[in-house]
């Protein structure tokens, strides 16, 4: 008797044991799969990335496409583009989250500042909103507000882009906005990667006329693009089909060659560092807040290139010595930062 009791006692146990894992696992569940989600782009020139992060900032998807300019690409293709790109970046979420909800998007897009252009985008969206089922609110920002937000966590400081292209930001704790170049390579693009390509190209030439000394600059572009001579460098830059970016792409032999010692290639950086240095000492003379800012240094020829990073900051710092430098490494891209934007703009808490 006593026996069967005990057995009785110890299902009733169990029972009660899985009763309260069955909530405990829902309630979990219920936990993950309601979500608020926040999304950001980046879009750029030559590519454009998208980030989603939860209410706690956490970083939930991120997808990479092309560029969304539409200067380069025209603004159809632009649109057609983040279009893909918000479609890749989202897909993911509402299969791992099917009750996630989209509570408002951030974009910083180059080629994207006047109103009139802002209008266009934001009417775009809507479309797309629309098409999806979606109803999310939309903040256009500056490159320069998502940059410092992912970099700084903060949407004050000076923010210097050498990518394929250049720009510099200020902006100041007061929320006063300063942009100097931003030109494109025909008019501008001191101190960026098409301009040190360019410069690249016209060194191997100007070597190979005996007008400068030989650099390994000309046996690094023809072993890459498998020329039998660099004198085949003629027909191939006055393709048609080469671009901005194509051009750009030989700054990576230049940084190489300097790596290696070459006294040209470093002579190149050097000399469109401190072009990029006259440029931001412009941006800061517009303010006195700026000369003790932080500087943010981002884009491929910051990154890549020491020698660059170098010239660039000791010309700055001669003129303005109350500059700071942002040195950790950050993990957050400029679509975090945005993405980071959106919730501090539209979460509850805000």
């Amino acid at each position: 008797m006593y026996e069967i009791i005990f057995q009785l006692i110890i299902v009733f146990f169990k029972i009660l044991f899985y009763i309260f894992a069955f909530f405990s696992y829902t309630e979990k569940e219920s936990e993950v799969i309601m979500m608020d989600i926040f999304l950001g782009v980046d879009g750029g020139g030559t590519k454009t990335e998208a980030a989603a992060i939860d209410s706690h900032g956490n970083v939930l998807s991120r997808y990479l496409g092309s560029s969304t300019n539409p200067y380069v690409v025209t603004f159809e293709g632009a649109m057609q583009e983040l279009s893909s790109v918000l479609d890749h970046v989202a897909k993911p979420l509402f299969l791992s989250y099917p009750d996630a909800f989209i509570k408002g998007i951030c974009l910083g897009m180059s080629g994207i500042s006047t109103p009139e252009e802002k209008n266009n985008v934001i009417s775009f969206l809507r479309s797309y909103q629309q098409k999806h089922h979606f109803s999310f609110p939309i903040s256009i920002k500056t490159e320069a507000e998502i940059s410092l937000m992912a970099s700084l966590e903060r949407e004050y400081g000076i923010l210097v882009i050498s990518g394929t292209g250049s720009n510099t930001y200020g902006i100041t704790k007061k929320g006063k906005h300063y942009r100097v170049g931003g030109w494109g390579h025909i008019l501008g693009d001191e101190g960026s990667g098409y301009q040190i390509g360019l410069l690249t190209l016209k060194t191997v030439i100007k070597s190979l006329e005996g007008m400068l000394p030989a650099t390994s600059m000309t046996e690094r572009i023809i072993d890459a693009y498998s020329f039998k001579h660099i004198s085949e460098l003629k027909a191939y830059v006055y393709q048609s089909t080469i671009g901005r970016n194509d051009i750009a792409a030989f700054a990576r032999h230049c940084i190489e060659a300097s790596k290696d010692g070459d006294e040209l290639a470093q002579g190149i950086l050097q000399a469109q560092a401190i072009e990029l240095a006259d440029t931001t000492t412009v941006l800061i003379g517009r303010d006195p807040e700026l000369e003790a800012a932080e500087v943010v240094c981002t884009g491929s020829i910051f990154k890549h290139s020491s020698i660059f990073r170098h010239a660039f900051r000791e010309a700055l710092v001669n003129r303005f010595p109350a500059l700071s430098f942002m040195d950790e490494e950050n993990d957050l891209t400029p679509a975090d930062g945005a993405a980071l934007l959106a919730r501090k703009l539209f979460s509850e808490q805000a």
